[in-house]
């Protein structure tokens, strides 16, 4: 089975605003406190509010591996 966790940073202004450095630090830290093994990751942006004042949410998906749960009969 696999299972995904996000790792989001919000940055307020520009849509070009990068919060995906702090993600990537929290996924690192994450990845290294579990040890789970990744089998895919990938970028995540998300805008909300006006065209005069906007916040982007930027952030990384990480796709991992779990043990697979015996199924009730």
């Amino acid at each position: 089975m696999i299972a995904f966790k996000d790792f989001r940073s919000a940055t307020t202004g520009s849509p070009l605003s990068d919060g995906i450095d702090r993600s990537l630090v929290l996924a690192n830290e994450w990845l290294l406190k579990t040890g789970v093994r990744p089998v895919n990751i990938e970028t995540i942006t998300e805008t909300r509010g006006t065209m005069a004042v906007s916040q982007v949410e930027r952030g990384l998906r990480v796709w991992y591996e779990v043990a697979v749960l015996p199924l009730k009969t």
